[in-house]
């Protein structure tokens, strides 16, 4: 009676198996091809930069591609400076592209992203940790003009 009772345990054991392999679960890493977000920074009346949006919504272990474009830089004296030092701290970076460079990162990190002409730089990821995240964007101005936006990670 007992074999035939750990036989059944078993077989049910093993049904659900597939099951549970499938569910997902917060902090795993999401597979390829990653959701682009965008950031377009472009110049305000008085030079100040102005963000396309000033939030975005991610999902801890999604993968995403974070594409900072800058269509208004000419020079060093127009472009911009993007920084998201606690985002990119509590991420697994994949690869940091300008043009078509690309570095493939392997969870090392940067500090910030300066456009100083036209052009579009970007980063893929996954969040590794829940939380708001502030970016800051400034132009190289003294002192500098600057915008402000999050990253709500859930």
């Amino acid at each position: 009676m007992k074999r035939l009772l750990y036989c059944a345990v078993a077989a049910a054991g093993l049904m659900l198996l597939p099951a549970s392999a499938q569910t997902p679960v917060a902090g795993v890493i999401a597979a390829p091809p990653p959701v682009d977000i965008i950031l377009e920074v472009t110049t305000g009346p008085k030079g100040e930069p102005v963000l396309s949006t000033d939030e975005f919504q991610l999902v801890t272990g999604g993968y995403y591609r974070f594409n900072f474009v800058c269509p208004d830089a000419k020079d060093d004296a127009t472009g911009f400076h993007f920084e998201a030092k606690d985002l990119v701290a509590n991420s697994y970076l994949r690869i940091y592209s300008v043009g078509d460079i690309e570095l493939y990162l392997q969870g090392l990190s940067f500090r910030a992203i300066e456009c100083d002409e036209a052009g579009t730089a970007r980063f893929s990821f996954h969040p590794m940790r829940r939380g708001v995240y502030n970016l800051y964007v400034r132009d190289h101005s003294d002192p500098p003009q600057e915008a402000f936006g999050k990253f709500v990670v859930e």
